[in-house]
């Protein structure tokens, strides 16, 4: 590896895009966890369009007419069951965790807003342990019929939903994020917990809620692909090194570099100069907060085999351990990275964090139910359920109907997590668009329009937003002449987003998203009911 490589290596690929915000972030540290200090935002952006439809589903009613009825009808081929109707009643009652708007397990003063679903019966997937028990708590907004991308173009889609601009186009790659336009506000950093930062972390140009939305700014963006290996590498001197080519470019560098720092150099230089010094102790900084912080064992389990206090996590048939999730070094490193990240927040100053899953064009073989199947095992692909249950597996209830229930991704975070930290944390889960109401025939579903979206966290006022099941939809399932049956979408992204954003920073979500400001004079952004998100949060 030649210098210039071993540099794009070290500063790009692993720690962060823009340096500018360095300075800021050069403090004292010491090891161990650092209380939240403020307010934040988790970003889980679902890469393909999930279909929500089948985590939230209604009720089986055996009445032909009626919505629980044309929707097993029309969707057994994606769940891959029985053509008939003891076969849809019999996944209803078996896989779904049942709630009745106003009735059964709905307490906590979760809010119907609008009164909308009054009576509604739906049912929430029931290995989806962490989302039922976020849900019950009152710390879910389940928001329906919402807007993404406004086409069924996967990358013109995920761009719209990055950059919080639903107008944009497919040539319009240097506007900024919205995530990076909450962080400037919020006047902290964006975090990028993924392989490579997504356009949602991209910053504005300019100062604090006077910024360009049209250009790109990354002072405020730092990229942790690696919690545990950030910063620049250091040659291990304990070691011989003869035959380690990196330790000996580690140790040739950083001596270079302090070479330079005692010799007159042109301005050219004095950047990289300057760059090297700040990179390298931020990175020296992330690793003492971390070096005596252990990966806690439930975020351990989500990659790795394990025991905990003497017990296998997740074992097989051998009694072997087993990791929990099936997508354990994207996913579950980013959890670990999150954890990391929220441990030296007063570091990062992080107020925005971008994560990623990929997975859910589910045109064919949408559900995989094989025989004897073993729901834990990670090496078996169950289709989009693989997925539900990496992001929102776990127990519920205190009593959950499956005893040996694994935690998933966020149900391990918010173990490890105090109940203080927590309320300091909203996560918001969306994909790029939907799916359409009736299978396409081949186990699956094709692109639609509206969605559900997910915002979660203690300062969530749970419930439904919108109507859940509209009752247009059934006459549309029957109809053949159309050929692309679509939910509704009746609330863009705006709205509800820009609700969150006030939540991080008071008086932000305007600047973040421009249409919902006062007197904006282009398309105003869609809402199903008036003022439906003004207590979203609390």
């Amino acid at each position: 590896m030649d210098r210039r490589q071993f540099l794009q290596t070290s500063l790009y690929s692993s720690l962060l895009y823009g340096a500018g915000s360095l300075p800021s972030l050069v403090n004292e540290a010491c090891a161990g966890f650092e209380p939240v200090q403020n307010r934040l935002l988790v970003k889980l952006f679902l890469d393909g369009g999930p279909d929500f439809r089948h985590l939230i589903v209604p009720a089986f009613d055996s009445q032909p007419d009626s919505f629980g009825y044309k929707y097993w009808k029309h969707r057994w081929r994606a769940h891959d069951i029985a053509n008939n109707a003891s076969a849809w009643q019999q996944r209803w009652q078996n896989d779904y965790y049942p709630i009745t708007v106003g009735g059964q397990n709905w307490s906590n003063g979760l809010t119907d807003v609008g009164g909308t679903n009054g009576g509604v019966t739906f049912g929430v997937w029931k290995h989806a342990g962490w989302l039922i028990d976020m849900f019950r708590s009152g710390n879910v907004a389940l928001v329906s019929n919402a807007a993404g991308g406004q086409n069924r173009a996967h990358d013109l889609s995920s761009l719209q939903m990055h950059q919080g601009i639903l107008e944009t186009s497919i040539n319009d790659t240097d506007r900024s994020g919205w995530g990076g336009r909450l962080a400037r506000s919020a006047g902290g950093n964006a975090i990028a917990v993924t392989n490579s930062p997504l356009p949602f972390t991209f910053g504005p140009a300019g100062p604090a809620n006077n910024y360009n939305i049209n250009a790109i700014d990354n002072r405020d963006l730092i990229s942790v692909q690696n919690s545990r290996e950030i910063g620049l590498n250091e040659a291990d001197l304990t070691e011989n090194q003869f035959n380690s080519p990196h330790d000996k470019m580690a140790r040739a560098l950083k001596h270079y570099y302090d070479g330079l720092r005692n010799e007159q150099i042109g301005a050219t230089y004095e950047k990289f100069r300057d760059h090297e010094q700040k990179v390298r102790l931020f990175g020296d900084l992330i690793r003492q907060r971390l070096s005596d912080l252990p990966i806690p064992p439930l975020i351990y389990a989500l990659m790795h085999g394990t025991t905990i206090n003497g017990q296998a996590v997740n074992p097989g048939a051998d009694g072997d351990p087993r990791r929990v999730l099936r997508n354990s070094y994207g996913f579950g490193a980013q959890i670990r990275n999150l954890y990391d990240v929220l441990a030296a927040n007063d570091l990062l100053g992080v107020r925005t964090v971008s994560m990623d899953y990929g997975g859910w064009d589910s045109h064919a073989d949408q559900r995989r139910n094989e025989d004897n199947l073993d729901i834990n095992d990670p090496q078996v692909d169950r289709g989009i359920e693989s997925g539900f249950k990496d992001i929102f597996g776990g127990q519920f209830g205190g009593s959950p109907s499956d005893s040996n229930a694994l935690h998933g991704g966020f149900s391990a975070l918010w173990q490890e997590l105090n109940a203080v930290d927590r309320q300091k944390i909203v996560i918001t889960i969306a994909g790029e668009f939907g799916r359409q109401i009736r299978d396409n025939g081949d186990a699956g579903t094709d692109h639609g329009k509206g969605n559900i979206m997910f915002v979660i966290g203690d300062g969530v006022n749970g419930g439904l937003y919108g109507d859940l099941f509209q009752e247009s939809e059934i006459d549309k399932y029957d109809d053949t002449s159309l050929l692309t049956p679509d939910i509704d979408a009746k609330t863009d992204i705006d709205p509800l987003f820009a609700s969150v954003c006030d939540w991080v920073q008071p008086n932000s979500g305007s600047a973040v998203f421009p249409r919902t400001a006062a007197g904006y004079s282009g398309t105003a952004p869609e809402i199903e009911i008036p003022n439906m998100f003004n207590n979203l949060m609390s």
